[in-house]
């Protein structure tokens, strides 16, 4: 079964979740400098660190226990294995890792959507899951 979720639908979806993602990783940041520095900020690589940690923690706990984030259900869609189950832990782990570079290389990930005949995206692809219209 192909997915029927377009792709305009999937930015969307994308855009909203960014933007709650990266809220809740400024808040976990901010928190983290008020107890451990004194006075300046030191931006280093463990703050980026938080940063995709959260980030991940807020993909992969939405998509495993819930099936969507909070972006798909706005967007009224929902992700599952392409046998119709729930994803597993090991698929989100792949499937974001995947997403970050499919944006990263100049997006060609998604356009990717635009030429599968299951109108899936390539990390959707390499994780065996797809994206499915809430009924």
């Amino acid at each position: 079964m192909k997915s029927n979720v377009s792709l305009l639908r999937r930015l969307g979806a994308i855009t909203y979740d960014i933007f709650l993602a990266f809220s809740l990783a400024f808040f976990i940041v901010g928190v983290l400098l008020i107890l451990f520095f004194e006075k300046q900020a030191q931006i280093n690589g463990w703050m980026f660190l938080v940063y995709l940690l959260t980030s991940y923690f807020y993909f992969a706990w939405s998509w495993v226990k819930g099936g969507q984030t909070l972006g798909m259900k706005t967007w009224k869609f929902h992700i599952v294995q392409n046998n119709g189950k729930n994803i597993t832990h090991q698929q989100a782990f792949i499937r974001f890792i995947l997403s970050i570079m499919s944006f990263s290389a100049a997006g060609l990930g998604f356009v990717y959507q635009l030429f599968n005949k299951d109108n899936l995206a390539l990390h959707d692809s390499l994780s065996n899951t797809k994206l499915i219209k809430n009924q």
